[in-house]
Formats: C-alpha cells, structure tokens, sequence
C-alpha cells in the first residue's frame, strides 16, 4: 500500500483533471488502496462524496494516510472484496484504477459487470491501468508490468484496449474514449445510459 501511495499520489490530481466531472456527486474508488485518488476527487470538488472500497485491513493503512493529508473527514469507506461482496451505489463515477491487471479476463469481465450494475443511468466506468496495443508490447512498461503479474498473480495481464472495451460493452456500458495520460497508462471511458 505504500508503493501504491508513492505512485498514485503525485499524479492522482492531474489524472482526476482529465475527467468530465459535471454532475458527479458520488464517486467509488473501487480497490482505492491509499486513498489518493479518493482524495483527489475529494479536492477537485468539495460537493464530490467519494468512496473507498477496499478490504478492511487496507482502508486501516488508507485512513492513516487520509488523516495525514487532512481529508478523511472527506471520504467514506466501504469494507468488502471487490468480486463478492456488495459494492454500494448507486454511483455517478466509478474509479478502477491498478485493478485490472490482478485478475483474469473472467474475472474482469464479472467485475465491470458488478460495477455497470451499481452506475446511475448516464454514470461513467473509468478505468485506469497500462493498455496495451494489440501486438501487447507497447507501451514497454505495459509488457513488463505483464511479466510481473505473471510471477505475482494466479492470472492477472496487462491488456489491450479491445480486451477491455469488450469487458465494458458485455457489461451493458457504452465505450466513450480512451485517454492517454504522460504516464505510461491510460484512462478508458464508458458510460452507462440512461
């Protein structure tokens, strides 16, 4: 959690920015970790009521650096495993971000099915992680992110844009764009309609 913290808090407020917020009010951070894109959603706008799902012993660490940074009042957290249990909602924006690339094209596609259920019709899905291209060597990092969730997981991958649009589109979501940040991630859009 504190290499989570040391990656996404630096850039958590500019990858908030590139988002349209116009009418969020509830966002989940789904795995949140840390909590520092939770509390970048929290500062973009103060009538944003974000909410931090992650399993009980990570939103301990997240509270801790929430406290620091003087924005747990802000947040909200939610204990649960992201593929069992409730999730909450309804929602206006749901926030994946490292997420993923932990787990299986089976898995993924159940999760972003959960989270289509628990949007609020005209909500939008964010995803946040390295999206590959279709040869799944660019961008480089990506490939060799892949490589480590080979080692460190039961069948996590970094994937490509196709392989997550699908998971969106099975999920009843209409794919918006992709986005790409300075970093070498992206941020790919749907929406559910109204």
């Amino acid at each position: 959690i504190a290499a989570m913290q040391a990656n996404a808090a630096p850039k958590a407020d500019e990858l908030v920015s590139m988002l349209d917020l116009s009418g969020v009010r509830r966002v989940l951070d789904l795995g949140g970790g840390s909590g520092a894109y939770a509390a970048a959603f929290a500062r973009r706008d103060e009538r944003i009521e974000p909410i931090l799902f992650d399993l009980p012993d990570v939103l301990d660490i997240a509270a801790s650096y929430l406290g620091k940074a003087g924005i747990l009042h802000r947040i909200r957290m939610l204990a649960g495993d992201m593929l069992r249990d409730p999730l909450g909602g309804p929602y206006d924006l749901i926030w994946v971000s490292a997420i993923v690339h932990m787990f299986s094209p089976e898995e993924n596609a159940k999760l972003l099915q959960r989270c289509a259920e628990v949007l609020a019709p005209g909500g939008q899905l964010v995803i946040h992680d390295f999206i590959m291209d279709e040869t799944r060597t660019q961008p480089p990092a990506g490939a060799l992110f892949a490589l480590n969730m080979l080692v460190n997981t039961r069948r996590g991958d970094s994937y490509t844009e196709q392989e997550i649009r699908e998971w969106m589109e099975n999920a009843g979501l209409r794919y918006q764009e992709t986005k790409q940040t300075r970093h070498p991630t992206a941020l790919m859009i749907a929406k559910k309609d109204k």
